[in-house]
């Protein structure tokens, strides 16, 4: 394949973002309200783990191969419940996910704002959508890899 110049490294950047997105609109993210979350599946390792064994008796991270849709299935089809029986993982986002503006009760709701800020520091990704300088040299390294790009960045 040939090298791509400078001027398609942003279009190839942003490919690159849709591809991870799993096909998610990246202007569907940026409307979203700002107190919305994004996990961050590096800082919820201990969570999946302790989820996946709770709901399926398994340590996802354990396994010699684990086929990436398997996992995300299996990630999308824990347990909830509105009555607290559901794995760790789902009581996070649940916690997260809480709309405070009916609560009123002001110690109630100031107790729900600072669990989710804790949360969100503990579990979530930053919020902001750029990437950072990493995160895109990362990608183009990806695509120097599969020979996409060649040269510098």
């Amino acid at each position: 394949m040939h090298g791509l110049e400078c001027k398609d490294q942003n279009k190839l950047l942003e490919l690159g973002v849709k591809y991870l997105l799993l096909g998610k609109e990246e202007k569907s993210l940026k409307t979203q309200p700002r107190d919305k979350f994004e996990l961050d599946f590096t800082k919820c390792e201990g969570l999946i783990r302790s989820s996946f064994k709770f709901d399926y008796k398994y340590d996802p991270y354990e396994l010699d191969y684990l086929h990436y849709y398997d996992f995300y299935n299996d990630l999308e089809n824990l347990s909830t419940s509105e009555f607290g029986n559901c794995c760790i993982l789902n009581r996070v986002t649940q916690i997260l996910n809480k709309d405070v503006s009916n609560i009123k009760d002001s110690k109630e709701q100031r107790n729900i704002i600072d669990a989710q800020k804790e949360l969100q520091q503990r579990y979530c990704k930053n919020t902001t959508k750029e990437m950072t300088d990493k995160e895109k040299n990362s990608v183009m390294n990806l695509y120097r890899e599969l020979g996409l790009m060649k040269g510098g960045t």
